[in-house]
This record gives structure tokens, sequence and C-alpha cells, in this order.
């Protein structure tokens, strides 16, 4: 299998474009981004499961049940693929700047995971269940850093 080699075009300030080399394609973002929705949600369904077994989270716990799990997921990939395809177009770096995007997302994802847990709006809610909340994140920013970075561009 042959692979080709992006052709790379710096800037007087050091910074590589590959905007006008390595473009994405709707149609590629739209393969890529159904298969990273399903990728990551089937990923992350299964560590939720494993999860609640391990730490013994409570089955009450409403947002690691798996539809919540699942729906959220999709959405939030969805929603990762749509911030990929504007980096894309818009930036001179686009995949330094979607793992950067990518990465201050994940830390503001953890934000509704702590207000959950700080104000106990579900029932079951325990140090276990919300720590499964946030690794769900990771898994979920992971694969959508990988997947989009590595076939998001042509």
């Amino acid at each position: 299998m042959a692979t080709s080699i992006p052709k790379l075009k710096f800037r007087e300030s050091g910074v590589v474009d590959v905007r006008s080399s390595q473009r994405a394609s709707w149609l590629r973002l739209l393969v890529v981004g159904a298969s990273l929705a399903l990728v990551a949600t089937l990923a992350n369904v299964g560590v939720a499961m494993a999860l609640r077994s391990w730490l013994q989270v409570p089955a009450g716990f409403q947002p690691l049940t798996l539809p919540s799990v699942a729906t959220f997921t999709a959405i939030g990939m969805i929603a990762a693929t749509v911030v990929f395809a504007w980096t894309v177009q818009t930036r001179p770096n686009p995949i330094r700047t979607f793992v950067a995007i990518a990465a201050v997302g994940l830390f503001l994802s953890w934000l509704p995971d702590l207000a959950i847990g700080v104000m106990g709006v579900f029932h079951g809610t325990t140090v276990a269940g919300i720590l499964s909340l946030m690794a769900l994140h990771v898994v979920a920013a992971a694969c959508a850093v990988v997947i989009l970075t590595r076939f998001g561009l042509r």
C-alpha cells in the first residue's frame, strides 16, 4: 500500500500551512464523522458498563446508563467533527488547533460532571459515578483526536 507525504507550505512566520494541500472533503468528513460516532459510542458504552460494575456505581445513576452514554457520546462526536471541519477550513495548522480545542473542550466537559457531583441532582450520585463520567469524556476525546486527525484529511 502506497502512502503519500503531504505537501506542506511554510509561511514566513514558520507556521506550516496544510490548508491548500490537505483539504477535508465533505463526503470524507461525513464518513469519518459517522465512523467516529460509532467507534466512540461503542467504546464509551463498553467502558461505562465495565466501570459501573467494577466501581459498583448504583444502578439508579441515570447519566451512566446505556441510552444516556450512547446518546451524549454520539452528539459529542458529531460536534467534534463539525469543529474539526471548521479548523480545517479556517486555520493554518488545523491539526494543532483541533488538538488544542479538544484539550480545552475536555476540561470544560468535566464541569457539568463536577456540578452533578456537588449538587447530587441524580439519584445514586457517588464519587465513583462522577469519576466514571469523567473517564468517558477522556475516551471520547481520545477517539475524536485520533480518528479525525488521522483520517479526516485527504
